[in-house]
């Protein structure tokens, strides 16, 4: 109930959207374990809707509700690792918390984990791996992922070379 009044709070759901008000119920609930909560919380850091903007506080949001398989937790988590945002950069850790998101299905974390793979940041490049990524967030109608898929076909990277593919999937993207 403390985290769902957040949200009313955060969107002005019946209410007057007051971020202050959001950061206070999104706090209540995140310190009792609630992963949405904590995500949440985080997010109000990163956005600096209610509160400061603050990395470190957000990260550690982050990796509250990441540890409880908050997929989008994971994400967020994935990229402060990454850039090094509140966090010491760790491309090997990025590359941990994609995978987890990635195999619950989230689109955008298969890109992330695909680029990896392309770039060989923080895991060893396979371009195979890649493209199998990049088609599994483009199927979703992840844009950038349709785009890089393009590419793949396009040039031959990690899939047979073919043009016609990859202009399917430029204009998907498009």
């Amino acid at each position: 109930a403390q985290f769902r009044l957040g949200c009313c709070y955060y969107q002005g759901e019946g209410i007057e959207t007051d971020f202050h008000e959001a950061v206070k119920w999104y706090r209540k609930a995140a310190e009792q374990g609630h992963a949405e909560a904590q995500y949440h919380l985080g997010m109000c850091y990163v956005e600096a809707k209610g509160v400061k903007y603050d990395t470190k506080e957000s990260t550690k949001w982050f990796s509250k509700a990441a540890e409880q398989g908050n997929v989008y937790a994971q994400y967020k988590l994935g990229v402060c690792y990454e850039i090094g945002e509140g966090i010491n950069q760790d491309a090997v850790e990025a590359v941990k918390l994609y995978r987890k998101a990635a195999e619950q299905g989230l689109a955008e974390a298969q890109y992330k984990l695909a680029i990896c793979y392309e770039y060989g940041e923080g895991i060893n490049q396979d371009a195979e791996e890649a493209a199998k990524l990049y088609r599994k967030a483009a199927e979703q109608g992840y844009a950038d992922a349709q785009n890089d898929l393009g590419f793949c076909y396009d040039k031959g990277v990690g899939v047979r070379c073919d043009a016609e593919q990859g202009e399917l999937w430029f204009w998907t993207a498009a």
